[in-house]
């Protein structure tokens, strides 16, 4: 171990060594705006902080990057870089694309860097962020922003209703007591119009209720267990509530839904003033966690942008290190609160007073939302898989548990019907 972190030490010297006599260009892959598809304007005043001090800490170093590539041309963009042989050294990697990335080897394995380093410490990050970068027990990119799912509770609505606002540790028979509550016919016109849910499904269910559908390899499907079954019969449960009306995101909007799962960048992005008028103007709202399952948490699950290195970058060891200001420097890190819309990956600077400041500067006198919760959340957040297979196996879970849901059969024998397509899927 000396030896291999003594090497390490050697080469990144003579690389700065190098750079002293001749300037060295890394390329840093970004896109404008956000990653969580809501509004920001500082997304390259970010990057520019980040690479001045890079800079500065490394003379004779220059970080460059490409403006105007908007996040719906950069996958593409990453792509044919790659073809060309032509991949940015340092690059971030959207939770979409990091297993393909992994699997036709363009990112490097970080896995020796991180074992030989001595100044990098994978305990400082929340599990679910940490993890999102690994592939097949090896580590490919590191957690640079995250974001979990909330839930959204319109206080307006309740608080007419004469509901408390549930604790962060409610349960799913609160929550069905809550909406059952709240949904009527509030004009008497024998339809309903008023509801205590929109676009809550089986997912956001499976994650409280900690049903696992796969294995961390993805080799075996768990999908026939009484956890994903006590899901799918929670949901059917909560629909029965609306009588065949279909509830939309309209209605939400119009202050006439209790309750919407959420990223909690909307809630960063639609709080502060003016989104907050453009958005959602009629009524006041929140955010708690999840309701837990029977046999669950109040989980959920926690989406991350990472970042990684080229596996043909020319400069391996600045790109190690740039990679570290971006994912496990503190002052980078303290800044995506009050320059994004996401969470740290860092749990300090998540549970620091600087980020509850940022967040109740963006909320004044209308949020009651405490940093305590985001660390909750966090702390318990899930990540999804990440396997070859994946995106082709749930795309078949989600059409067959809705056919289920929508249908009188039976779960069990249903999901067992599902267990062996999905095993299939997964040996291909």
């Amino acid at each position: 171990m000396l030896a291999g972190t003594l090497a390490f030490t050697l080469l990144i010297t003579s690389v700065y060594i190098d750079a002293a006599n001749k300037i060295i260009t890394l390329e840093l892959g970004i896109f404008s705006g956000s990653n969580w598809d809501v509004p920001n304007s500082e997304s390259y005043e970010f990057f520019d902080e980040v690479i001045a001090r890079f800079e500065k800490k490394y003379p004779g170093v220059k970080v460059k990057y490409r403006s105007g590539l908007r996040k719906k041309e950069y996958s593409n963009w990453i792509s044919k870089q790659a073809l060309k042989g032509d991949t940015p050294d340092v690059f971030l990697v959207p939770s979409e694309d990091f297993s393909i990335y992994s699997e036709v080897g363009l990112l490097k394995d970080l896995s020796q860097y991180a074992k030989d380093d001595k100044k990098f410490n994978s305990t400082v990050y929340y599990n679910a962020s940490y993890n999102s970068g690994i592939y097949k027990d090896s580590l490919y990119a590191l957690p640079f922003e995250s974001v979990p799912t909330l839930m959204f509770v319109n206080k307006t609505l309740l608080e007419k209703e004469g509901i408390a606002i549930p604790d962060n540790e409610w349960t799913w028979e609160d929550f069905y007591r809550i909406c059952k509550q709240i949904t009527k016919d509030t004009n008497n016109d024998g339809r309903l119009d008023q509801f205590g849910v929109y676009d809550y499904g089986w997912r956001e269910a499976a994650y409280s209720n900690d049903a696992e559908l796969f294995s961390e390899a993805g080799t075996q499907a768990n999908i026939n267990t009484d956890e994903l079954l006590q899901s799918v019969s929670f949901i059917q449960k909560m629909e029965s509530l609306n009588e065949n009306i279909v509830v939309t995101s309209q209605d939400f909007d119009e202050g006439k839904v209790a309750f919407c799962p959420m990223p909690f960048s909307q809630y960063r992005a639609y709080m502060p003033y003016p989104w907050r008028v453009k958005k959602y103007s009629t009524f006041e709202w929140d955010c708690i966690p999840l309701p837990r399952g029977e046999n669950g948490d109040n989980t959920s699950q926690v989406e991350t942008l990472s970042v990684g290195m080229s596996s043909t970058s020319s400069h391996k060891r600045l790109a190690w290190e740039l990679l570290k200001m971006l994912s496990q420097d503190e002052k980078t890190q303290t800044n995506i609160f009050s320059k994004s819309q996401g969470v740290s990956v860092l749990k300090e600077v998540t549970q620091s007073e600087q980020a509850a400041k940022s967040i109740v500067e963006d909320s004044p006198g209308n949020s009651d939302f405490r940093i305590r919760v985001l660390n909750e959340v966090m702390e318990k957040g899930k990540v999804q898989p990440s396997f070859k297979n994946y995106t082709k196996a749930m795309e078949q879970i989600d059409n067959e548990i809705y056919r289920i849901i929508n249908s009188n059969s039976d779960i069990h024998t249903q999901l067992a019907t599902l267990q062996q397509n999905i095993e299939s899927i997964l040996k291909e």
